[in-house]
């Protein structure tokens, strides 16, 4: 029996196709575990927190944080001047590859103000610039985006 092809043929044949893939989708994919799932939720909603108060630290200095790119050098971060030592990390994040992502500690003297980051760790592109830093046992968080040419 041969079946010539017309349009009532053409509508079966994509319901048809339609319909299984749909019941593929809701046989097969709920077996499939989800990232955004959690089995900490109030410890990491608990962190979270903390992370608003330490950006709110920042929000409260006395001036704010200056970043200057040097384009033969470098990128020097000015943070505000404290009576203690600043210690703490800062993150480079390349959103397009995780092998150029960067963390240095970093410990900063009462005489001195500055973080500086070689331009050795850089490459051209756009970074997300995270430092976390500690004084007078105060915490610290700073977001920014930045573009390294």
């Amino acid at each position: 029996m041969k079946i010539k092809f017309n349009w009532d043929v053409g509508i079966m044949l994509s319901l048809v196709t339609f319909i299984t893939f749909i019941i593929y989708i809701a046989f097969f994919f709920p077996n499939v575990e989800s990232q955004l799932v959690s089995d900490k939720y109030y410890e990491e909603e608990i962190k979270y927190q903390e992370i608003i108060n330490e950006k709110k630290n920042v929000s409260n200095l006395p001036k704010k944080i200056k970043i200057i790119p040097i384009k033969y050098s470098g990128i020097r971060i000015m943070i505000p001047y404290d009576k203690n030592d600043i210690y703490g990390y800062f993150t480079l994040f390349r959103s397009s590859s995780k092998d150029l992502d960067v963390t240095k500690y970093f410990k900063i003297s009462k005489s001195s103000n500055v973080l500086f980051i070689p331009k050795k760790l850089l490459k051209r592109g756009s970074y997300k610039l995270i430092i976390r830093w500690k004084s007078n046992e105060k915490k610290y968080l700073f977001e920014k985006n930045i573009f390294w040419e």
